[in-house]
Formats: structure tokens, C-alpha cells, sequence
């Protein structure tokens, strides 16, 4: 029971974050589906609007608490570590937050941001023009859904559990532990759960876009794949929060600056 309360505080907040990530999904599905094939959808649907969203908060919740407990448990021997939640509620200590670490959260986050939304523009979007035609979600939504769910529970599943399970397998299985683990076997957790991340992307970029074809695919690893290797590395080397942080920057920065300042200029 020793990583308990964290896990269940991350469950909590990933809880949240299911409530804000359906109304967003809702939202993107209605501005690129169309009005006929969007209502079929939502008839479709055996309950009312705010208890499937409940029931989605609380299934993300219950999977991000068992998920994140694993991940939490196999830590012990990769290293990998939560160095401010750990501090409060395993050492009963007040966090002290690493200022160089938080600075790198914040601007890569930021760099991240903007590398991501010029390499779409001038990449991607002009040989996909369904990508200019949609409107998207309202930026408040897609703000707390990508700063909630991408920021928290995406790390909970991608960096917390999977990657921390790479390489907790991999030195389990070359019996090492502890400060014996070789560097290479985090660079494998953080790589193959990068893909991961990237291919867990295309479901969603087939209901949004249709068919996938090569250049979707390609779209959805660079885009995604980039970005996850950097949160990963901020894992190892950092703790997951910072990788928290990074990954909630970068959508606070796309949502409120980059992409409104194209937009003004457009």
C-alpha cells in the first residue's frame, strides 16, 4: 500500500480529466463529421449526455489509479521517480520544486509548441486539405482537454506505466536494478513508448480525417512521436511531473498564442 494515496490523487485528477475530454471529443467529431452522420452518432448513445461523461471520468479515473499504482510500484527498481509527489506523501516532506528542471518544462513545452504547429503548416497542411476546412473545438475546451488529459492522464498511461514497464521488463530480464541500469534500456522505454503514444493517435485521426493513408500515418508519428520522446526524457531524467508540465505547456501555448497568432495573421 505504499504508493496508495498517490495513485489515488493521480486518479483523481485523471478523473477530471475525463470530464473535460469528452465535451471536446464531442466537439471535434461535430465539426468535422457531417450534421447527419454526428446526430447518428449521439442518438446512438444509451445514455444522457452528462452521465456518459461520468461514466467516461470515472472509467479514465479507475484505469489511471490501477495503471498508475503498477507503474508506481515497478519505480522501485527502474529509478524512475515523482520527485514532488513522493516528497509529499511517501516522505511527509514539503516538494521542493527543481527550478532548471521547471524552466526546461516550461519553455521546451513552449519550443515544442511552436515546432509542432509550423511543421503541420508548412509540412502536412498543404498536401491535406481537410486540415485547413475544420474549425476545431472552442479554444477553452481544447485547452483543459489537451492541459487535463493530455497533460496528466497521458502521462500516467504513456510515461508512468508503459515506459516505466519497458524498462522495468528489460532490466528484469538482464537482472539489473537501481543505478546498474544501463542508459540504453530507458532510451528503448522512451522510444517505444513514444510510437505507442504516436500509433494510440491514429483511431482518433481516422474518425476526425476518414481513410488513413501514408501521409496521415507519417503526420501522426512525427507530430506525436517528437514530442513524446521529449517528455520521456524528461522522465528519466527530471520526474514525471516535469514531463507533466512540458506536456501541459505545450497545449496552453498552441491553444492561447500560437495558433491564435497565425489565425490574426492569416
Amino acid at each position: 500500500m505504499k504508493h496508495f494515496k498517490i495513485a489515488l490523487f493521480l486518479a483523481f485528477m485523471s478523473l477530471i480529466a475525463g470530464a473535460f475530454v469528452v465535451p471536446f471529443q464531442l466537439e471535434s467529431l461535430k465539426n468535422t463529421l457531417p450534421a447527419a452522420e454526428y446526430n447518428k452518432i449521439i442518438d446512438s448513445i444509451p445514455f444522457p449526455l452528462p452521465l456518459m461523461i461520468t461514466l467516461a471520468a470515472l472509467q479514465i479515473g479507475l484505469l489511471c489509479f490501477v495503471l498508475g499504482w503498477i507503474g508506481l510500484k515497478l519505480t522501485e527498481r527502474t529509478k524512475l521517480k515523482l520527485p514532488f509527489l513522493q516528497s509529499w506523501f511517501l516522505e511527509k516532506n514539503k516538494p521542493i520544486i527543481d527550478m532548471p528542471a521547471l524552466k526546461i518544462s516550461l519553455i521546451g513545452g513552449a519550443i515544442a509548441s511552436l515546432l509542432m504547429v509550423l511543421t503541420d503548416l508548412f509540412i502536412f497542411q498543404p498536401y491535406m486539405p481537410e486540415l485547413e476546412n475544420g474549425e476545431g473545438p472552442v479554444w477553452w475546451k481544447a485547452t483543459l482537454a489537451g492541459v487535463w488529459y493530455g497533460g496528466i492522464v497521458e502521462e500516467i498511461l504513456l510515461r508512468l506505466f508503459l515506459m516505466t514497464f519497458i524498462v522495468w521488463l528489460l532490466s528484469f530480464l538482464f537482472k539489473k536494478s537501481g543505478e546498474t541500469i544501463p542508459s540504453s534500456f530507458y532510451w528503448v522505454g522512451i522510444i517505444l513508448s513514444a510510437l505507442l503514444f504516436s500509433a494510440g493517435h491514429l483511431p482518433a485521426t481516422e474518425a476526425l480525417y476518414g481513410e488513413l493513408n501514408n501521409l496521415i500515418i507519417t503526420r501522426a508519428f512525427v507530430l506525436n512521436g517528437v514530442l513524446a520522446v521529449f517528455f520521456g526524457y524528461l522522465y528519466w531524467k527530471k520526474g514525471l511531473e516535469y514531463a507533466m508540465i512540458a506536456h501541459m505547456m505545450l497545449h496552453v501555448v498552441t491553444q492561447l498564442a500560437v495558433l491564435p497568432f497565425i489565425k490574426f495573421i492569416s
